[in-house]
């Protein structure tokens, strides 16, 4: 009986040991990214810049195409695609994606998107700062979540330096590629 108990015992003792190990290693990649679920349904995606300031637009688009991830954003001219524009919002934030043609009635993911950046809170800060913004935004265009405050490197955190971090970094093509 002392045998069979001491057995049990290690045998115990390392399936405790395989759940913590597996355990830590989903919350450690949950705090890589967080996946969102109003993404594109395709990584190559068709844009008009309605947004008027073509240097940060342009750059922010290179930031996310010179990625290695499936990510392909084209611009294009008129109307009837994805978009991104600026105006005055009377609101906090400064930047808001809006996913259009969901797959199902309410969810999955979207064909099309609409990205808005808020002068009224943007005006006086610098152009990185904008790109931040707006690299953020295609963030959930290609399935990234807001990591709201995790201490991880992503575009997609809250409290990011907005004035230095303006690309996406490996954990936000990690979480892309995973996307696609």
């Amino acid at each position: 009986m002392r045998k069979d108990a001491k057995k049990f015992k290690g045998t115990f003792k390392i399936s405790i040991c395989f759940m913590m190990l597996f355990c830590f290693s989903v919350v450690v990649n949950a705090a890589a990214y967080i996946y969102y679920e109003y993404g594109l349904k395709s990584a190559t995606v068709e844009v008009e810049n309605r947004l008027g300031y073509n240097s940060i637009y342009t750059k922010s688009v290179s930031a996310w195409n010179s990625t290695s991830t499936p990510v392909n954003i084209k611009t294009v001219p008129g109307s009837g695609h994805s978009y991104v524009i600026s105006g005055v919002y009377n609101d906090t934030w400064y930047g808001m994606y809006t996913p259009k043609d969901l797959q199902y009635l309410v969810t999955g993911r979207a064909g099309k998107f609409t990205i808005e950046l808020n002068r009224k809170q943007l005006v006086s800060e610098s152009e990185n700062f904008w790109q931040s913004v707006l690299v953020h935004e295609f963030g959930h265009a290609f399935c990234l979540g807001d990591n709201p405050s995790s201490g991880n490197s992503s575009i997609m955190n809250y409290d990011r330096n907005r004035n230095t971090l303006i690309k996406p970094t490996g954990n936000d093509v990690t979480g892309v590629n995973n996307a696609y």
